[in-house]
């Protein structure tokens, strides 16, 4: 009985909740971020697989709808399990400061999950590994029950909860080859591993990027600067982002992409490293806000995919 009066919100909910989205998971841009990403990951799936469908679709508003709702179910689970944190570190934010309460959180995110487990029910091709995807998701809300070892160490929460994007991509992949009667076993898994590791590696970069400070931005939370020095924080995030490029490299020249597809790339690659390297040059609480280029860099490369798709 008290689990669902902690579920059920106060009154004034919606307001709230227009608060939080407003300041957390602004909707209109992240709206579009799943747009842009749904829509060139599918297309270079049908650029490899020789497959032409129309853009708009009901298997591309599903996939839209679920990468969106996805993304919010993260968000709202996060802001569960770090509210402590959140609490000491992060007063300002909608929960922590009382602007929006903890039952306006669970109640939306009972919302999300039905939302979209519902229409990859009704109207998805893939809901088996959208299944998987959730329960992953749940893992990581539970710390995977060890919570005492994982939220103390920023490394091992990396490494058991990064998963959870390659996991996303391979539910469209799934999705993808289901909507177009691929059979998922015989399909090329070296160009579909390579295509997931592309957009993964730029993921796993903006999550490093978001965690590295300047010196004196440094306080007692865990940043990715502090366990690898700057330089080796920024090393990594560009590792990663070069190993992105490196495959829409590799995928433009095996599909005759167009030079629209390579530039719009190289050019997203070339400001996310000028980012890293004015940071590395002269570390400053201006210069170390690293997250909007990559971003940035995120943006580009799934600009590029839409771009093709619209070119053919």
């Amino acid at each position: 009985m008290n689990t669902l009066r902690n579920l059920i919100p106060h009154p004034g909910y919606l307001n709230r909740i227009r608060i939080y989205l407003k300041e957390m998971y602004p909707v209109p841009k992240r709206l579009i971020s799943a747009v842009l990403m749904y829509l060139s990951f599918t297309e270079l799936l049908r650029q490899n697989y020789g497959v032409r469908s129309p853009l708009i679709s009901l298997s591309s508003f599903v996939g839209i709808a679920s990468v969106f709702s996805f993304l919010l179910i993260l968000r709202l689970m996060d802001e569960l399990k770090d509210k402590e944190v959140d609490l000491a570190l992060f007063c300002d934010r909608p929960l922590p400061s009382g602007r929006v309460q903890e039952s306006d959180i669970r109640f939306s995110l009972v919302l999300v999950v039905m939302f979209f487990v519902a229409i990859n029910s009704l109207c998805g091709s893939a809901l088996g590994m959208g299944l998987v995807v959730l329960g992953y998701a749940f893992l990581m809300f539970k710390y995977f029950f060890i919570p005492e070892l994982l939220s103390k160490h920023l490394v091992l929460n990396l490494i058991s909860h990064n998963p959870i994007v390659p996991l996303v991509f391979l539910y469209l992949v799934v999705s993808f080859a289901q909507e177009h009667h691929l059979d998922v076993r015989s399909m090329n898994w070296r160009v579909n591993i390579s295509l997931i590791v592309m957009y993964w590696s730029m993921s796993f970069a903006w999550e490093i990027a978001r965690k590295i400070r300047s010196d004196v931005e440094e306080n007692a939370y865990v940043t990715y600067s502090r366990l690898f020095g700057k330089r080796g924080a920024v090393a990594i995030a560009a590792i990663a982002q070069t190993l992105t490029l490196a495959f829409g490299l590799l995928f433009a020249s095996l599909n005759s992409l167009s030079l629209a597809f390579t530039t719009v790339c190289v050019a997203g690659y070339a400001a996310v490293m000028w980012g890293h390297l004015r940071f590395v040059l002269n570390p400053n609480p201006r210069t170390s806000q690293l997250r909007p280029w990559a971003e940035q860099f995120m943006l580009s490369v799934a600009a590029a995919g839409c771009i093709e798709a619209l070119v053919l």
